[in-house]
Formats: structure tokens, C-alpha cells, sequence
């Protein structure tokens, strides 16, 4: 039991040092590129930092993962996707519902939890999306962030991560369900503006 505690408190000593919080956010951005979920990370950075240090942290190391995950999107497979788009005309709808919806769209879709963060990073990278309106729409990640970290600082050891649960936060299933609602709604009503502006060329 005393080796136990002592691995802990070494393992939390490590990551409280200027070298432990650079290899923490080295993970983080890993994790992100790797498309792999880092929300038992985030809730890590609240164990080990608190609530604020700790959602500074996530937001930095998120951005950054995500950035790079954009622009090797962008670079490497937006031009094998468009190709794709050019056999299959009717498919190239995504492309203009996300160019359309801007970084209205963008933003809504960080805020809703049912979008996966780091897939929505390559999939902004394949469609003509600015580099300052995804930038901007990371903002959207703020309130998710705060949330776990905030949880994850209540917990009094690591043994307790693995069971603390997020606490039913009424504003923030508001935000889910109301952002996740017009995402839906605009994706839905620029794809049809779509089709009839087609409809319309055809005739």
C-alpha cells in the first residue's frame, strides 16, 4: 500500500514540474491526432492542476493537436477527397453545407457533444474551411473542457478518476441539446438551398 501511494504522489510530483506539464501536453496532442478519446485526460488535468491551470492546459494542448491535425488533413487528403466528390457530384452537399455555414456551423458543432472532437479536426482540414474560422470555433470547446477538469479536480486520488462521474450540469445539457439541435437545422436547410439551386441549374 506504501509503494502504492508513493508511485502516486511521485507520478504527481512529475507532472506538477515544468518538464511534467510539457510532456503532459505533448500526450494530450497525441492523443488528439491519434483520434483517440482524451476526455480521461482532461479530467486528469483537473486532478493534477485544478480546475482553471488545468482547462488552460487542455485548451492549449487541444488547439494545438487540433491545428496540426487540420493542416495534415489539408495538405495530404483534401485533394483525393475532392477527387472522390467529382465522381460522386451529389456528395460535394458536405462540402458546401460546411462552407455555407462557416464558422457559425463550426462552432455549434464544438459545442455539441455528439461530434467527436479530433474527427471533426480532419474533417474540417478536407472541406474549404479557413484556418481563422476553425481557429475561432475551438472557442466552442471551453465549456466541455471547464466541465471535465472541474470534475476531474474533486477527485482525491488517480484510483478515484476511474469513478467519478460527470455531475448532471443543467447548463450544459442545455448547451449540448440546443447546439447539437441547430447543427441539424442549418446542416438540413443549406443542403436543401443546395439541391434547389441544382434543381434550378438542370432546368
Amino acid at each position: 500500500m506504501n509503494v502504492f501511494l508513493e508511485n502516486i504522489y511521485n507520478f504527481s510530483f512529475f507532472f506538477n514540474t515544468g518538464i511534467g506539464i510539457f510532456a503532459f501536453v505533448c500526450i494530450y496532442i497525441l492523443i488528439v491526432l491519434l483520434i483517440l478519446p482524451a476526455s480521461w485526460l482532461s479530467l486528469l488535468s483537473g486532478f493534477l492542476y485544478g480546475s482553471y491551470f488545468g482547462s488552460i492546459i487542455v485548451f492549449i494542448s487541444a488547439s494545438i493537436g487540433a491545428s496540426v491535425a487540420f493542416f495534415i488533413s489539408k495538405s495530404f487528403f483534401s485533394i483525393k477527397l475532392k477527387r472522390f466528390f467529382s465522381r460522386y457530384p451529389k456528395l460535394s452537399v458536405i462540402e458546401q453545407v460546411v462552407k455555407k455555414g462557416g464558422l457559425k456551423l463550426i462552432f455549434l458543432a464544438r459545442l455539441s457533444p455528439i461530434f467527436p472532437f479530433s474527427i471533426l479536426n480532419y474533417f474540417y482540414g478536407l472541406n474549404n474551411v479557413k484556418f481563422g474560422d476553425f481557429a475561432i470555433g475551438l472557442l466552442g470547446i471551453i465549456p466541455g473542457t471547464f466541465l471535465y477538469c472541474s470534475v476531474g479536480s474533486l477527485a482525491k486520488s488517480l484510483k478515484d478518476l476511474t469513478y467519478v462521474q460527470s455531475t448532471n450540469n443543467l447548463y450544459m445539457s442545455i448547451i449540448g441539446i440546443v447546439s447539437t439541435f441547430l447543427v441539424v437545422y442549418f446542416s438540413a436547410k443549406y443542403s436543401r438551398e443546395y439541391f434547389d439551386k441544382s434543381e434550378e441549374f438542370n432546368l
